[in-house]
């Protein structure tokens, strides 16, 4: 590896600011920003009192950024799993491309639901009502609507097959002057004080504006940040070392640019040139 494909080591104060800049410009469509602000429970609430026109849905259990497994071992980690007060669970997802939130996606993150509902012995009639929703940044389904909700129907009858499987996508291009289009509005929001729910206007100030929630940001991105190092270090690109690991670096750099990180920042955390960063951005269609 030559002197020119290494970047050189920035310090901790050096990361610090950079991310001071980078928090400003979040949104709540970003996935580092929205699980910090779904943290409050009242913004889930809120944003799923909106999607399901529901204004007296109360959340009164969250968990966020889990990994579900099926039977086979294979996962994906769910950005929020909610459960309101008459026992419907939702699944939220904020998805910024159209690939992570593809009909079969959205099929399977069913599945993993159903799976972690049941308990041994349990009937399957005790399997509550469930909710797949996808909040995406472009309209996935090209029905130029600002909701869609998927139910499975009978071909013969018409009649909905009640399984209690429910999946909405929720277009956040559409932001007219309804509550729905003004949910997203805000979903793309950088400043505070331009939203229009004083929920998520609080939670996003917080975490901007005062020292403690910009110090929580720091410290997340932080932490991110050494993964990718460790990462590094684990297939020998910090210490130089020609180790033939190229796969663990390219699969280190998709992982860090999913949660948000820039070009730049993940060149620096795996300490490769920003060109290689983005030519396997690139092969990777991204």
């Amino acid at each position: 590896m030559t002197d020119s494909t290494i970047l050189q080591p920035e310090s901790l104060e050096q990361r610090y600011e950079r991310y001071k800049e980078k928090i400003k410009h979040f949104t709540i469509m970003n996935d580092i920003f929205m699980r910090n602000v779904l943290k409050e429970i009242s913004c889930t609430e809120y944003i799923l009192q909106v999607i399901m026109n529901r204004t007296g849905l109360k959340v009164i259990d969250q968990t966020l950024q889990k990994d579900y497994k099926n039977l086979q071992g294979r996962s994906a980690i769910l950005d929020c799993v909610a459960k309101d007060a008459e026992n419907n669970h939702f699944n939220v997802e904020i998805q910024g491309e159209n690939d992570g939130a593809s009909p079969k996606r959205a099929r399977y993150h069913c599945g993993l639901l159903d799976m972690n509902l049941l308990n041994p012995g349990d009937f399957f009639d005790n399997l509550p009502e469930t909710y797949v929703i996808f909040i995406t940044k472009n309209d996935v389904l090209g029905y130029n609507l600002p909701i869609n909700h998927i139910r499975r129907r009978s071909n013969e009858t018409g009649e909905i097959f009640e399984d209690g499987q429910h999946i909405l996508y929720v277009n956040s291009k559409k932001q007219d002057d309804t509550e729905l289009g003004r949910l997203m509005h805000d979903l793309h929001c950088e400043e505070a004080d331009k939203m229009y729910s004083n929920v998520l206007s609080a939670r996003v100030q917080q975490l901007k504006e005062t020292e403690e929630g910009v110090n929580q940001m720091c410290q997340e991105l932080e932490e991110i940040y050494n993964e990718g190092v460790e990462r590094g270090e684990q297939s020998g690109f910090l210490r130089g070392e020609q180790s033939g690991e190229l796969k663990k670096a390219r699969e280190t750099t998709l992982a860090l640019l999913e949660m948000g990180m820039s070009v730049k920042q993940i060149a620096k955390a795996v300490n490769l040139s920003i060109e290689t960063i983005q030519s396997w951005i690139s092969e990777a269609s991204f």
